[in-house]
């Protein structure tokens, strides 16, 4: 669904190069001292100007080094909201504007800037590169929050940098955030205990959703992919009927950032019904943890997080959130409390299917919401 403008031809996919490490531990203690900070209106204090062009900037008494629109001056105040500490501490500049800028902790000392980039030097993702493009577009029109507006009026974007922002801004006059893809069907046709023929359709819904549709004409133009594979997706379907999506509609935008938050994040959420007026959303994700830091010698460990929220008509609301790490399951679950009693003296039973299914359970926890009491 991006437009034209984003995507002017399909290019074999280069491999993978490594990163900027989102592991490190100075990395990690600025995340943690930001997160009581989220979603808060905040003052930062631009403390210095690095020779790469980026800022140190006091944010309630925490140093971090972030980008800022051009005319951007030592001492001056700059008005902040945080509104993400993953991956990386990414904070609003301004109220008038989307403007964005990914922040991390200040350099040791003696450190040269230009070898230490803020965002990642290979493989940044497309909602770094929306970020940082949307940054500019702030400067272009001249950002009201910060001094120098003539400087940054005169600043200039490539179509694809305009494009770009012109999505971000149409998605910012949607009524409502859209905040997961829209299943058109039931995952199945009726209620079943299969679990492995759910699994597939959940795989089937996620995987035709439009969400990564790109990425499969990449793969089709390669050989890897069916074209009948592609016209099962909602893009397809709209061409067929002779409808071109607009990226200043905001459904279309509102997409469209869905898309770049999925791949920035590495999470997909998905709602729909699981089967005929069963509905549900499952939100997925993934992490990556570097076990064994310090010792040269520590392999990386990916840990996936999932979030099913149900309402049955006899169990009634459920939300179970799931932690699959080290091929060991995690999972805690809120639910009224007859059922959370139910699914307490099952538990045996649960964790006696996981070991033959070759998944052990390694913690299970079950929150009963009618009560303050957690078990």
């Amino acid at each position: 669904m991006l437009p034209r403008e984003l995507v002017s031809t399909v290019q074999p996919t280069a491999p993978a190069r490594p990163a900027e490490g989102l592991a490190d531990p100075r990395q990690q203690a600025l995340q943690r001292a930001l997160a009581p900070q989220l979603g808060k209106a905040l003052h930062g204090e631009v403390l210095t100007r690095l020779t790469d062009g980026s800022f140190v900037v006091k944010v309630a008494d925490i140093p971090t080094r972030m980008l800022l629109p051009p005319g951007a001056r030592v001492g001056a105040d700059v008005p902040l909201t945080l509104v993400s500490v993953q991956p990386r501490p990414t904070f609003q500049i301004g109220t008038g504007n989307p403007v964005f800028s990914e922040a991390g902790p200040p350099l040791p000392e003696g450190a040269d800037p230009a070898k230490a980039p803020l965002l990642m030097r290979e493989g940044a993702t497309a909602a770094s590169v929306a970020r940082a493009t949307a940054l500019l577009q702030a400067a272009a029109g001249g950002a009201a929050a910060l001094p120098g507006g003539a400087e940054a009026r005169n600043t200039t974007l490539s179509r694809t940098g305009q494009a770009i922002g012109g999505v971000l801004a149409a998605a910012a006059k949607a009524e409502s955030p859209q905040t997961a893809a829209l299943g058109r069907a039931p995952v199945v046709g009726a209620p079943t205990g299969d679990a492995a023929g759910i699994a597939q359709g959940l795989q089937q819904a996620v995987g035709k959703s439009g969400l990564f549709y790109e990425s499969h004409v990449a793969e089709w133009a390669q050989g890897g992919r069916a074209l009948s594979d592609l016209n099962a997706e909602p893009q397809q379907q709209a061409a067929r009927e002779g409808q071109r999506p607009q990226a200043n509609d905001p459904a279309t935008a509102q997409f469209i950032n869905l898309q770049l938050a999925t791949q920035e994040q590495a999470q997909v959420a998905w709602q729909g019904n699981l089967w005929p007026a069963q509905p549900m959303r499952l939100e997925l994700g993934r992490e990556v943890e570097n076990e064994g830091q310090g010792d040269g010698g520590g392999t990386e460990e990916r840990a996936w997080h999932s979030r099913l929220r149900l309402n049955f008509p006899g169990l009634g609301e459920v939300d179970a959130r799931l932690t699959l790490h080290g091929g060991a399951l995690q999972l805690r679950v809120s639910a009224g409390d007859d059922s959370a009693a139910l699914l307490r003296r099952n538990q045996a039973s649960l964790a006696g299917a996981l070991d033959a299914a070759g998944t052990p359970l390694a913690a299970f926890e079950v929150r009963a919401t009618g009560s303050q009491d957690a078990p």
